[in-house]
């Protein structure tokens, strides 16, 4: 027989099964919370281990049972062993002595299981999670510089150090565990993660007793990477630092113009994708903390990670400016977006053109060139050519300008058709509609 030590947490959920997430923890909260881990500290209750398969957060989850009571969870880096003694043993539940109790507000148990050798380290069920859906061509954030700092330590740390970490620069190896450190405490991937456990290990082998002192606050991190603290940090700090990027305003931007300013129908879209979402997450909308603990908790991947930060992104912004709440919606609730029929009200597209005539046109013919303009797009808009008025950059803008100065040259009560500017605009190659070939013969000639 061997002895297996598991970290039991959650401790302080189990005592206040009524606490909200995102609200601050009371007095009353954590005397609770003490006073549970004083009873198993003081009457060393024998724990109970079983799997809680029909946990919405995490279908991986082992609770620990003392006299019917839930006390908490198996911590999550100890759950694969937990998970393993239970698939081997006879009743699928496991009896554990209590050795060791830590009574603070979010204090922790350990209990120790004596059981025959694993022979096997089963797989977690959330490894088997499909997250094609999210690896697909979803709005994505682009890269951050905490996110390459993080990559760029990993290289170094897996190829150049670790691996003849006895023989390693001790002050290099310091510095890149604290710029990986550094980097990746808001990085709730499956890769950071199986990482930080994966450089743990390997720096407590190491000889030098320096060396293995480095493993300490990755340990920390480890424990505290969903604790209040850090959730609280993240909500608080990251979120509204996130939310306020140049990066973030990009992305909406192009989020606004790919879909024409239809809120509602982004809405509903956003939504039909994070409904499937495991572990019904989409429920935890509008509770940041949650949400987060809850993707990493999954094992999300990185790729996936993305995608769903960019979407839950998207659906904040989009709330703000439908002025709706943060929160799950049901099918009936959504709106539809209005029609727009006023090609001076026409969005995104039309509204950057008008801005543009309004500053650039003399005033004689500014409303004619607008005009102009919003009918030309308008037709581009109902047949949802947007992706082409978008790969309008900055080279192409000047041949949208050129077309305008030659209607400011020629005022006029007739409001020339576009169709007259078409060749020039296409010489840079935006994919528009052709003219009718009696036109370009026409043009041509002319």
């Amino acid at each position: 027989m061997k002895e297996y030590r598991l970290k039991i947490t959650g401790v302080h959920y189990a005592a206040n099964p009524n606490s909200v997430a995102g609200q601050p923890d009371t007095e009353e909260m954590h005397v609770r919370t003490r006073k549970m881990l004083s009873w198993v500290r003081d009457e060393n209750p024998i724990v109970v281990l079983m799997a809680d398969p029909t946990n919405p957060k995490n279908p991986d989850a082992v609770m620990a049972i003392a006299e019917e009571i839930r006390i908490g969870y198996v911590g999550d880096d100890w759950l694969t062993t937990a998970k393993s003694l239970l698939a081997q043993s006879d009743c699928g539940m496991l009896g554990a002595e209590v050795t060791d109790v830590e009574v603070v507000e979010h204090g922790w148990i350990w209990v120790t299981v004596e059981a025959d050798e694993l022979t096997q380290m089963l797989p977690l069920k959330s490894s088997e999670i499909e997250w094609s859906i999210w690896m697909s061509d979803l709005p994505l954030l682009p890269p951050n510089k905490q996110l390459v700092a993080e990559q760029g330590a990993a290289y170094v740390l897996e190829k150049k150090l670790l691996p003849n970490i006895d023989h390693a620069d001790f002050e290099k190896l310091k510095t890149y565990v604290n710029i990986w450190l550094k980097n990746s405490r808001h990085d709730l991937s499956r890769e950071a993660r199986q990482a930080r456990s994966a450089y743990i290990e390997r720096l407590l082998a190491a000889q030098n007793k320096e060396v293995r002192q480095l493993a300490e606050p990755l340990k920390r991190q480890r424990t505290s990477i969903c604790g209040r603290a850090m959730l609280n940090e993240r909500c608080q700090q990251w979120w509204p630092s996130l939310m306020a990027t140049e990066r973030v305003e990009r992305l909406w931007n192009q989020w606004r113009l790919r879909n024409d300013n239809k809120l509602w129908y982004g809405l509903r879209w956003i939504d039909s994708l994070l409904r499937e979402l495991p572990g019904e997450l989409y429920n935890d909308i509008g509770k940041m903390d949650e949400l987060l603990s809850g993707l990493y908790y999954l094992n999300t991947p990185r790729k996936a990670f993305q995608s769903i930060l960019a979407l839950m992104i998207l659906r904040e912004l989009t709330c703000r400016e439908l002025g709706i709440e943060m929160r799950p919606m049901a099918e009936a609730e959504y709106q539809q977006d209005g029609l727009i029929t006023d090609p001076m009200e026409m969005p995104t597209t039309i509204g950057r053109v008008v801005e543009f005539g309004k500053t650039q046109c003399e005033l004689p013919i500014q409303r004619q060139t607008i005009q102009m303009l919003a009918q030309w797009l308008r037709d581009d808009y109902e047949q949802s050519h947007s992706k082409e008025i978008e790969t309008l950059a900055k080279d192409r803008q000047e041949m949208l300008a050129r077309a305008i100065e030659k209607v400011v040259e020629k005022p006029t009560t007739v409001i020339p058709h576009i169709d007259n500017y078409m060749p020039q605009i296409q010489t840079q190659n935006i994919d528009l509609p052709n003219l009718p070939l009696d036109q370009q013969e026409q043009l041509d000639n002319e």
